[in-house]
């Protein structure tokens, strides 16, 4: 038997991959991060440039083998940023860097040349280490869209006019002063989405955002002073000092606290925790609210502490939400509440009904067993006429015995309840 003949190319036959229109290459590119598509590109002449022309920059300093020492991995990752930031040509939509590794002495640098290029997005993500300062030519960046970054302090120059085509400003574990952020948020008049996490330096919170949807505030205040008219999401909490602590000033909390209720009147998703339930009862606001939820359809408790005042912020809450069809709680119940028995410190029977007509999904987790958790539920599925599920997700005790008694007793209690909806249904796992 004859060797087999190799195919032969027919004449004028091109690679078609190479022979794809740049806009097309410059796409496929794109799904890679810079190295990736370096490495890509010296593979073929007819790709050799096209990473220089991609409308998107990702660059991760851990894309750089672990085998290499760190001193090595980071001095090639310092290399990699610096030539993909002069070397880049054309507009820029997208900007990434997320490094493990600190990169503090050359951040400025960056952050200088990458204002020249005019991005829309910028992403900046520092996994751990000291904040670092954000280097003020960021803040010439007319044309950015999205802003995240996370492990920064925030000084706004004072030429500072404002992203004036801001639509996400996201902020995680950074430091900022009270009159920054406020002129920093209320300078982005396009502003939609706007994520606070993890900060320090501000004590008084202040949003100005006419156009602001979703609003997620997680960290370190004292006070909100909120005036967001089109806000439909809202998470909300407190967290700096303990609970009962959060007194607003007595002669303007109560102006305040209808300002940040005027803001909530339209939101859809409503999701605070307990210390900013107990801020709420503490600003003049035992029973009753100062407007209604017209639209809100889920409420979310986080670290719900089962206190009374929280119990009573809740049912006001209820009280103007007569669209709500579902709740979840998250159970966190403190050391006081423990020291009662898991009992409430008032007469429970002193809360009126309010109008649940629509609720039909209820669900606690972290649920421990305790009588004031039963007490609550219990009067929800008296309240609920359309209440079709309530899931209650245990606390994981498995190894404490007596615990486990107090828990199947406290669902027996829960179990025999009365229950004004005929379809009511309760789910433990």
């Amino acid at each position: 038997m004859g060797s087999p003949k190799k195919a032969k190319a027919e004449p004028g036959c091109s690679d078609r991959i190479s022979s794809l229109p740049k806009e097309i290459k410059e796409c496929i590119l794109s799904n890679l991060n810079v190295q990736e598509a370096v490495r890509a590109s010296i593979l073929s002449s007819a790709w050799r440039n096209v990473w220089t022309t991609m409308p998107d920059i990702l660059l991760y300093d851990w894309s750089f083998a672990s085998s290499v020492s760190h001193t090595t991995a980071r001095s090639k990752f310092i290399t990699l940023v610096d030539l993909a930031l002069a070397l880049h040509k054309g507009s820029l939509d997208t900007f990434i860097l997320e490094a493990h590794r600190s990169f503090h002495d050359v951040i400025d640098r960056w952050i200088s040349m990458l204002s020249k290029k005019v991005p829309k997005a910028i992403t900046i993500k520092f996994a751990s280490g000291p904040k670092f300062k954000i280097h003020s030519s960021l803040f010439s960046i007319s044309d950015l869209k999205h802003l995240r970054v996370k492990y920064c302090i925030i000084t706004l120059p004072r030429k500072f006019e404002g992203f004036k085509r801001l639509v996400v400003l996201n902020l995680k574990s950074f430091f900022c002063t009270d009159s920054d952020i406020s002129y920093l948020i209320s300078s982005c008049p396009m502003l939609n989405t706007l994520r606070l996490k993890y900060f320090e330096g501000i004590n008084c919170l202040n949003i100005q955002a006419p156009v602001l949807e979703v609003l997620e505030v997680e960290g370190q205040f004292e006070d909100l002073h909120l005036n967001a008219p089109s806000l439909l999401h809202a998470y909300l909490t407190l967290d700096k000092t303990e609970a009962h602590k959060y007194v607003p000033v007595a002669h303007d909390g109560k102006r305040y606290l209808m300002q940040v209720f005027g803001s909530l009147a339209d939101v859809k998703t409503l999701i605070v925790s307990g210390s900013f339930l107990t801020y709420l009862s503490k600003g003049c606001l035992l029973t009753k609210l100062p407007g209604a939820f017209h639209r809100l359809e889920k409420i979310g408790i986080e670290r719900c502490f089962w206190n009374w005042t929280e119990a009573l912020a809740i049912c006001s809450i209820f009280e103007n939400a007569r669209m709500l069809r579902e709740l979840e709680i998250w159970s966190y119940p403190r050391e006081e509440v423990y020291a009662r028995n898991g009992v409430w410190d008032q007469d429970e029977t002193a809360i009126q009904k309010p109008p649940l007509d629509h609720l039909s999904m209820v669900t606690i987790n972290e649920f421990r067993g305790l009588r004031c958790e039963v007490s609550f539920l219990g009067m929800l599925l008296s309240w609920a006429p359309a209440l079709e599920e309530l899931k209650i997700h245990r606390v994981n005790d498995e190894d404490d015995d007596s615990e486990e008694i107090c828990m199947c007793k406290a669902l027996m209690r829960l179990l025999a309840l009365p229950r004004v909806s005929p379809k009511a249904k309760v789910i433990v796992t």
